[in-house]
């Protein structure tokens, strides 16, 4: 558990955060349609995801990316469906900001690519707690670069020693301490849970 200081606003990771995901659910969907495991779990590593999440690649190019590697042969708007359908909103977390948004602005800097981006925006209502969300396609850079966490900060017009981030990855909470911002490592989603019920609890106190 870090030291905080007082802190002004927080910024939250979203993946094993506020909501979990689990890539197994979308290698059954597409064994289920015929493609190999040992190909469709080979290519969820692959690191053309990198690429994709700064956006340096065109959706379609990353959909014939993932076709050629597990040779699945149904629709482009299948595959979409099984890569984005892996999430669950983590509710006692998404809870727990909900109490610290009435305390403080609360914001969200992510890696991701844009079709889960624009799923996350399109099926839970509850992201407008947030009220910006710094996706790693949309400014075209990826933690733990720390030019993501400089535009995070200078668009939400906060000065990093008075914001607050967690994050799931080490390497992430890590790049957010370099340009001098006050963080929590939360590497389970059950953790992440502990250290916001001591933020709202310091409020309630």
């Amino acid at each position: 558990m870090n030291a905080l200081s007082s802190f002004d606003a927080i910024f939250f990771d979203l993946g094993m955060v506020l909501v979990t995901f689990d890539w197994n659910i979308a290698i059954d969907r597409f064994v289920q349609r015929g493609v190999a495991r040992e190909k469709i779990a080979a290519f969820v590593q692959d690191p053309v995801h990198e690429a994709f999440e700064r956006d340096e690649i065109a959706s379609d190019v990353f959909f014939r990316a993932g076709v050629n590697a597990t040779q699945f042969t149904g629709t482009r708007d299948e595959f979409i469906t099984y890569w984005n359908e892996i999430f669950s909103t983590h509710t006692a977390n998404v809870e727990l900001a909900r109490k610290l948004g009435a305390h403080y602005p609360l914001f969200v800097i992510s890696n991701t690519n844009p079709w889960h981006m624009e799923y996350v925006e399109r099926t839970y209502t509850w992201v407008n707690l947030f009220r910006q969300r710094f996706y790693s396609p949309a400014v075209k850079i990826r933690k733990p670069d720390t030019r993501i966490y400089e535009i995070a900060l200078a668009r939400a017009n906060i000065a990093p020693e008075r914001a607050l981030f967690l994050d799931d990855r080490l390497d992430n909470v890590q790049g957010a301490q370099r340009v001098g911002m006050q963080t929590l490592h939360v590497p389970t989603p059950q953790i992440a849970t502990q250290e916001l019920t001591r933020l709202v609890s310091q409020i309630e106190n």
